[in-house]
């Protein structure tokens, strides 16, 4: 059986819980701008349709369609227009102050995923552990720092680092040479077919897809679990 040395791991969705975390900062910022005086219907509403407009959003930077400062300018302008809010009460410095405020707050909250910290002890003693992520280089470190998970890696790589997003090759390049890592013993974990495991496996790495949602779909993977506890179990029968 393989054996590997370097694990690299995605952040958002994989080991930070992305979800609860901005579930609860979004219900804190709608009570905080009191968006119901914009008839917004309410804060579970709001959450919903930001999770939904924010999602196409990322997968438009991904895709190199806008850049991240389109993705900040408008975030909050387009999750209030698909939430027919009352626009003409809200400017645009309030769209700017409720985008800072999402990700000052979003990014100091401290929930990660199921069994992250389990994974996580079972292997610093035996791998090298880094992150490769598409997320904005000035949040990801806090996430880390904040969430406690910045005490496991070794290296966090960033797109903006790197100056290639996954699933670009360019990205996994830069990772080996900066971590001296080599690609036959490196494992990338991560919960996106296309940027993690697509990505990864293009370059000729093995990955391991996390997939609690049970998604369907007809990608070769390397493995597929649903909880992060499986990859211990994986781990330990290498030799």
């Amino acid at each position: 059986m393989k054996s590997y040395k370097y694990l690299f791991f995605d952040l958002d969705h994989t080991l930070w819980d992305w979800d609860a975390n901005a579930s609860e900062t979004l219900i804190d910022l709608y009570e905080r701008f009191d968006l119901g005086k914009y008839e917004v219907k309410d804060a579970l509403a709001f959450r919903d349709i930001f999770f939904h407009e924010n999602t196409k959003l990322w997968t438009d930077l991904d895709a190199g369609r806008i850049d991240k400062f389109f993705l900040r300018n408008n975030r909050f302008r387009i999750v209030l227009e698909a939430a027919n809010a009352n626009m003409n009460g809200i400017k645009d410095d309030m769209l700017k102050e409720l985008n800072a405020s999402f990700l000052n707050e979003c990014s100091k909250k401290k929930k990660v995923i199921d069994g992250a910290f389990d994974v996580l002890n079972y292997c610093r003693d035996q791998f090298d552990l880094h992150i490769i992520t598409n997320g904005f280089e000035e949040v990801q470190s806090i996430k880390m720092e904040y969430s406690g998970l910045d005490r496991y890696f070794d290296r966090i790589i960033t797109s903006e680092k790197a100056g290639h997003k996954k699933p670009s090759p360019g990205i996994y390049k830069y990772a080996l040479k900066h971590t001296g890592a080599t690609l036959s013993d490196s494992l990338m974990i991560g919960d996106n077919l296309m940027t993690d495991i697509k990505g990864a496996r293009d370059f000729g790495m093995d990955q391991v897809y996390f997939n609690p949602a049970k998604n369907n779909h007809t990608e070769q993977v390397t493995l597929e679990i649903r909880q992060l506890n499986e990859l211990i179990d994986f781990l330990s029968i290498r030799p």
